[in-house]
């Protein structure tokens, strides 16, 4: 098979078969990982934006954002404003270009966002525990393998530390 594979060589049937468990897959975790949110009374604009925002506290420029969410700036504005008012994040002006408004995490957004990965995680945990240790390590080989050869490492991607890598969203 890896001789195949290194030719160029796939069954149709397998990249179908693994297309559409990928989708099902990604469907599961934005609507388990959503579920948390949608709990606390955000919507996915609301989610995506605190997503993007780095734990670190280190600020994004709103046009930044509004480029990453793919999102109309007005849009965007008005879900900063919404979360600003429930103190999960704070904006500012840049120091550089008084013009640009910058968007960070606050220590209230962190420790929400941190909360809902933690049951996010532990719900993920619970079903991959399900799956007998062979197939466990087997997905993770294969999953680790398609990033290598996709030639992006997680972290250009821009993903999370361990603790907090369920806040990514996918409509990166």
């Amino acid at each position: 098979m890896q001789n195949q594979c290194m030719r160029g060589k796939v069954d149709p049937n397998e990249v179908s078969r693994f297309l559409d468990a990928w989708f099902a897959v990604r469907q599961l975790i934005q609507a388990a990982n959503f579920n948390h949110f949608s709990k606390a009374g955000l919507s996915a604009t609301q989610f995506m934006t605190l997503n993007l925002l780095p734990e670190s506290g280190e600020a994004i420029a709103m046009g930044d954002l509004a480029r990453r969410m793919n999102l109309k700036p007005a849009t965007v504005a008005k879900t900063v404003d919404s979360l600003e008012a429930r103190q999960l994040l704070a904006r500012e002006r840049s120091p550089e270009d008084g013009r640009v408004v910058l968007v960070r995490i606050t220590g209230e957004g962190s420790s929400f966002q941190n909360a809902a990965a933690g049951q996010f995680r532990r719900h993920i945990s619970k079903m991959f525990s399900a799956i007998p240790p062979a197939d466990r390590a087997a997905l993770i080989h294969g999953l680790e393998s398609l990033v290598r050869v996709s030639g992006v490492s997680p972290a250009a991607r821009g993903a999370a530390p361990a603790s907090r890598n369920t806040r990514r969203s996918p409509q990166r």
